[in-house]
């Protein structure tokens, strides 16, 4: 495949006040030429309006603003729908040579984001790359729906970035429908549940295990960061001080200057 055929691209997907704000900062940061970024793209509902940061931001960084078809069922486990609906959308839509990075709107992008020509590779093959969580949070309870049994566990991964091509939509799809079914309307951790249950008991081979890198989780990076992530509390950033971090060091990056930063390991 030509260079000149391959595009790396950003998705956020975003849904309410405070997760537009936090877009509307993230988007900036991936957007920035540092960034070595192709096209970024903010991805609302198309039931919601855009705030006025979020459209101002867009034309000054010159990143888009895209609408969804979003089609809840209940309104249990909203985000869990939305994002899944969201990640669908975004992996239809592109084309043969691109490659997507789906991140949460609560993160922000360091340095460029330089994928490894094997990682590339097993992405354009049809496997999703992602990153290990913080912790392992399969369930230990066999009556949970979306339990597996230890030899079905992969290794637990965070689902706010997430590395993909035109060929994974085939597991967009079915985390889609997971999402939808009245045994995933209830219990923790929203799309992230759906995914790592879909992973473990349907597609095994599909996992393609990102260095961190790619997903730094928590309020200090590291030298060798690309994404910072500021985890936690799903479904309430507004009332969690991680906003304003996020915020902060957003803003920090946009200016052109550093945030600080911990020697890599090693």
């Amino acid at each position: 495949m030509f260079e000149s055929d391959r595009k790396l691209r950003v998705a956020i997907i975003a849904c309410g006040q405070a997760y537009q704000e936090a877009a509307a900062w993230a988007a900036c940061t991936f957007a920035r030429p540092a960034a070595d970024v192709d096209e970024v793209s903010v991805l609302l509902p198309e039931q919601e309006t855009e705030i006025k940061a979020l459209k101002i931001r867009s034309k000054s960084f010159c990143f888009s603003l895209q609408k969804f078809p979003f089609r809840p069922i209940s309104e249990k486990k909203f985000t869990s729908q939305l994002k899944c609906q969201a990640y669908l959308f975004a992996v239809s839509q592109l084309n043969e040579g691109d490659l997507l990075f789906l991140v949460d709107a609560d993160t922000c992008c360091l340095k460029p984001l330089v994928v490894p020509p094997d990682v590339e590779s097993a992405i354009r093959s049809g496997k999703i790359g992602l990153a290990s969580d913080i912790a392992d949070h399969h369930s230990r309870n066999p009556a949970d729906p979306w339990y597996l049994a230890p030899t079905e566990r992969l290794t637990y991964v965070n689902s706010g970035v997430i590395l993909v091509s035109r060929h994974a939509q085939g597991l967009f799809e079915r985390f889609c429908e997971l999402s939808q079914q009245e045994d995933f309307l209830r219990g923790p951790f929203n799309d992230q549940k759906v995914i790592n249950f879909a992973l473990g008991k349907y597609f095994r081979d599909k996992l393609l295990l990102l260095d961190k890198a790619f997903n730094d989780i928590g309020r200090a990076f590291s030298t060798r960061t690309m994404i910072g992530h500021f985890a936690g509390g799903a479904g309430y950033l507004a009332k969690q001080p991680r906003k304003r971090a996020h915020q902060t060091a957003c803003g920090v990056l946009v200016r052109g200057a550093e945030i600080p930063l911990t020697p890599a390991p090693g």
